[in-house]
């Protein structure tokens, strides 16, 4: 039983008003984000290889296009407090990819990720968005550094978040917290006490956050909107099976602003360093006070980030050229 409200058929479901909205706009205030009175929010469901997947459409469809992945394990209401401080000045698409979030699990658990790469780019042609800018978490950058390579023309721009062809990850088993995903929760409380200091937010933005993360199982039991299925390192404890390389991500044309955690476990910052120098077109920014989850542990600093780059960009006109 999925306790969250979103679209159930094609046709878009205006949530503005729905109590997620105003969670994540108190979140928001709560962390010092300014926070226009009026923000618009639709849930969206789209037909991508055979599955529905889910987005949160916020802002006017006027406005310069973000275009949001979340890392694994997290959904498109993980991006909730940030979309609600930029709302008024972009339309952000918050994406749940296959077997997260809100989106349909895939009936034979297929989650590789490029696959999960091939969804995103038939994602931005479905919506007929014209070049936006695409933000990726974690694997959500993964996957657009596959798509980076293989559609380019489809962006305007990338910003990978805490991610790049070389991570700390490689050859090493991921930390608890991350192999436990499908972690069983009697009560949402639970896991408002075990994750609200690992993530530095406070209680109270952890339980708001649980109400639209969760799912209920027949059982009563709460689970993670996700799919264990999906592997979060690969199936040999590498960094995912088919990440493309240093060099072959020397490639890329477009502009890419790579941001890396301050205190991230995932990125080494000689390796964010590196990567940014690779890129023809690369540049870095640091956001302070965070580990690996920079769009939770500082929301306002991914969000003044992303904003001043958006802003340094030459052309905006709706999307970036």
């Amino acid at each position: 039983m999925y306790i969250a409200q979103f679209a159930q058929g094609l046709e878009p479901l205006d949530i503005t008003h729905d109590h997620f909205v105003e969670d994540a706009i108190q979140t928001a205030r709560d962390l010092g984000g300014e926070v226009s009175p009026s923000i618009r929010c639709q849930s969206r469901n789209l037909l991508i290889n055979g599955l529905r997947l889910h987005v949160l459409d916020w802002g006017e469809p006027s406005n310069p296009t973000l275009v949001l992945l979340h890392g694994g394990a997290v959904t498109c209401r993980t991006w909730g407090p940030f979309c609600a401080m930029l709302a008024d000045r972009y339309r952000l698409i918050a994406v749940d990819m296959r077997g997260h979030g809100d989106s349909e699990w895939p009936r034979d658990g297929d989650a590789d990720h490029n696959l999960m790469a091939n969804d995103l780019a038939k994602l931005l042609t479905a919506m007929e968005l014209d070049k936006p800018i695409v933000v990726g978490h974690s694997v959500g950058g993964m996957l657009l550094m596959r798509v980076m390579l293989k559609s380019p023309e489809l962006l305007g721009s990338a910003v990978l978040v805490d991610v790049g062809p070389k991570t700390a990850y490689n050859g090493w088993k991921a930390r608890k917290e991350v192999t436990e995903p499908s972690r069983l929760y009697n009560e949402l409380e639970e896991y408002v006490q075990r994750n609200a200091p690992r993530l530095k937010r406070s209680e109270e933005h952890m339980r708001r956050n649980a109400r639209h993360e969760f799912m209920q199982r027949m059982d009563g039991q709460y689970q993670l909107k996700y799919d264990p299925r999906h592997p979060m390192g690969g199936p040999d404890e590498k960094t995912m099976p088919g990440l493309p390389t240093l060099e072959q991500m020397a490639a890329y044309q477009g502009r890419c602003l790579v941001v890396r955690g301050g205190n991230s476990w995932f990125l080494a910052a000689d390796d964010a360093v590196e990567f940014a120098e690779t890129l023809p077109r690369g540049e870095l920014t640091t956001v302070p006070n965070c580990e690996h989850m920079v769009y939770i542990e500082n929301t306002v600093g991914l969000a003044t980030v992303i904003d001043s780059y958006v802003n340094s960009l030459e052309t905006i006109t709706g999307a970036i050229a």
